[in-house]
């Protein structure tokens, strides 16, 4: 069987867990599925606004992640999955016990 999607398989590490960091999922995503570099890390955090604008996923709370040097912040999200999420995580199968 072949890996599930990367929108499926950040709403299953939802799932999983009571919410996540952005930065999180895209650490999980990137090794699960052998992805580097900044295009996916873009690409996972425009699937997580995706799967947020779809009413699949809440956003909790953003925070700036201050650099070393000026200019180099960074801007962090943390979401969880909600009951609209765990009811298509269902139907579609990807995952049988969602609590």
């Amino acid at each position: 069987m072949g890996q599930v999607h990367l929108k499926g398989r950040i709403l299953q590490l939802l799932g999983q867990s009571e919410s996540l960091w952005d930065y999180e999922i895209c650490d999980v995503i990137r090794k699960e599925y052998g992805l580097d570099g900044p295009y996916w890390v873009g690409t996972i955090r425009l699937s997580l606004t995706d799967l947020h604008s779809g009413g699949l996923i809440e956003h909790l709370e953003s925070k700036v992640e201050e650099g070393g040097t000026v200019g180099d912040e960074r801007l962090l999200n943390r979401y969880r999955l909600n009951d609209f999420g765990r009811l298509r995580l269902r139907q579609t199968g990807l995952m049988e016990d969602v609590a």
